[in-house]
């Protein structure tokens, strides 16, 4: 008598053939965004500061300050960028206010 649960040698695995998917991926091609939203600035933040900040991540292409909004619109030349300056500086202080970076997709 042999073990329970135990098939024929060489069979082990049978039944349950699934289809080789190894290869196959899906990707999906979204715009990346370029853009970032400011928000929370400080009344006294110049764009001379935040165009520092900006570009110590990477070049931007423009810059857009709201000031009655106390928020700015910049672009950045490189969706990587825009990445890196919201996930470096989001919730950050600059001239004692937490600044809110977003990302925007055009």
């Amino acid at each position: 008598m042999h073990g329970r649960g135990r098939g024929v040698a060489g069979q082990m695995g049978r039944g349950r053939l699934m289809p080789n998917k190894q290869n196959l991926r899906v990707v999906e091609c979204k715009p990346q965004p370029c853009v970032v939203s400011v928000e929370g600035l400080s009344s006294s933040t110049t764009d001379v500061q935040l165009k520092n900040l900006l570009m110590s991540v990477g070049p931007i292409q423009s810059l857009q300050m709201l000031p009655q909004q106390r928020k700015a619109i910049a672009k950045f030349k490189e969706p990587a960028h825009a990445l890196a300056f919201q996930q470096k500086f989001h919730r950050h202080m600059i001239d004692l206010s937490h600044i809110n970076v977003a990302l925007i997709v055009e």
